[in-house]
């Protein structure tokens, strides 16, 4: 059977059939393998649950914000509770600050020594990464430092810097204590 002109058989004229298309290639195969591989491991970095020490330096980096950022800190206050690390209560009452989370900042106090300042000191080496990325922590972390330390005139540099951030950006929290810090530091 002919067919008619300018129309294109399905089978060659010598009647055999044609190879059907592959749909999968090698090269697509490959290809689609990373693409799958690289997908799988961003779902397991983001399922995995980083202990304290991981966090710190994930909330120090910078990269979290929002609900993220909150969402890092509640665990890093959570893992606080838990752990007998001393630079990681440290973190988790100052991530209890930035959430303005009053009884896990009381709880982390207490474990920390209790008062108004903690008591127990985290290692030199371990104090990079406290602030947490964020600048009222930094400072609120050195007026502590320095004031455990006995440094009353570093510890009340730092309570007045972060009661001067406290007036450009609101955290009642952080406001309270440096309040309280520079009434403290600041007697003869």
């Amino acid at each position: 059977m002919a067919s008619a002109p300018g129309t294109t058989s399905a089978t060659p004229p010598d009647g055999a059939a044609t190879p059907r298309e592959r749909l999968l290639t090698w090269p697509l195969a490959v290809f689609l393998a990373a693409v799958l591989g690289v997908m799988g491991y961003a779902l397991v970095r983001a399922a995995a649950r980083p202990d304290a020490s991981q966090l710190i330096v994930l909330l120090a980096d910078g990269d979290l914000d929002g609900a993220a950022r909150s969402s890092a800190l509640g665990r890093l206050l959570d893992q606080g509770r838990a752990s007998a690390s001393t630079a990681v209560r440290w973190a988790a009452a100052l991530a209890a600050v930035a959430l303005e989370d009053r009884e896990g900042l009381a709880a982390m106090r207490a474990l920390l020594g209790g008062g108004d300042v903690p008591n127990a000191l985290p290692g030199k080496d371990e104090r990079e990464f406290l602030g947490l990325g964020d600048p009222f922590l930094s400072n609120l972390a050195a007026a502590w430092l320095a004031e455990a330390s006995g440094d009353r005139e570093q510890a009340l540099a730092a309570w007045r810097r972060l009661a001067q951030q406290c007036r450009f950006l609101p955290r009642p929290l952080a406001a309270e204590l440096a309040a309280a810090g520079i009434e403290r530091t600041d007697r003869p």
